[in-house]
């Protein structure tokens, strides 16, 4: 009986190898088991094997659990390209043999988990069994799948608590929403129009009777001649616009110069 021999590295972790064998007949529900295993793969949520040509192109895709796909493909009867629902095929009922077309097939093996991990697999020998071996099997391994490690929640340190063993986590309420007044009832007011005229009279009363007093300019109290009382005529203030002559200024003003006795 024939045995296929499979090279297996994982993106994004370039010390992770596998050589593992399998036989033809074995169903890819089998080698996803193996492949699980090997990596120590946890918490599944779904995994598929895709086929490539040689040039790394996808030509099947091949799942764990029921799925449909939207796949495009060229509608003769209609000469365009139109898209159709297909179901693909699943693990436990797809044969290797089957999806084998090149002594050197390749294909990738994504696992979905709290993370992605992306395995690419070739098919580098085919080699006859040893009937006291039992397969699948791993054949060679080198390296692991590095695990996400997940921090535990902060806890408050041993000596905060032998000191202060009171300390308890403070519970939040939410606050309730503040409740506005009702203002509905202020659209509905009316004005009263006699009202409001009865209160601009009574202000404007109000007004007329606290108002001062003023005097009007012309009955402000002076002399008979016109002159403000509290000034003669001598002390009446001059301007030297008054004296078209400076010389007249110069008569007006000469008793008070300097006599000589008054140093």
């Amino acid at each position: 009986m024939l045995i296929y021999r499979f090279r297996i590295t994982a993106s994004d972790h370039d010390d992770f190898l596998r050589e593992v064998e399998i036989q033809p007949n074995h169903t890819f529900l089998e080698f996803h088991h193996l492949l699980v295993e090997t990596a120590e793969l946890r918490n599944l949520s779904g995994a598929s094997f895709f086929m490539t040509d040689k040039a790394n192109k996808v030509k099947h895709e091949i799942t764990l659990k029921n799925t449909k796909k939207q796949v495009r493909k060229y509608d003769d009867d209609i000469g365009e390209v139109v898209l159709e629902s297909v179901v693909l095929p699943l693990m436990k009922d797809a044969k290797i043999k089957n999806y084998i077309e090149d002594p050197h097939q390749t294909m990738n093996y994504v696992f979905h988990g709290k993370e992605i991990i992306i395995m690419h697999i070739e098919l580098f020998k085919i080699l006859q069994s040893d009937n006291l071996i039992s397969y699948p099997r791993v054949a060679r391994k080198t390296g692991e799948i590095r695990k996400i490690v997940e921090l535990p929640p902060p806890l408050l340190a041993p000596e905060a608590e032998a000191i202060h063993p009171e300390i308890k986590p403070l519970k939040i309420k939410p606050v309730a929403a503040a409740k506005l007044p009702d203002t509905s009832k202020l659209d509905v007011i009316v004005e009263d129009m006699d009202e409001i005229k009865a209160i601009e009279e009574e202000l404007s009363e109000l007004i007329e009777e606290e108002a001062p007093q003023v005097l009007v300019e012309s009955q402000v109290s002076t002399g008979d001649d016109g002159e403000d009382p509290e000034y003669g005529d001598d002390e009446k203030m001059e301007h030297i616009e008054d004296f078209a002559d400076p010389d007249q200024l110069d008569e007006r003003y000469s008793n008070y110069r300097e006599g000589p006795d008054d140093y």
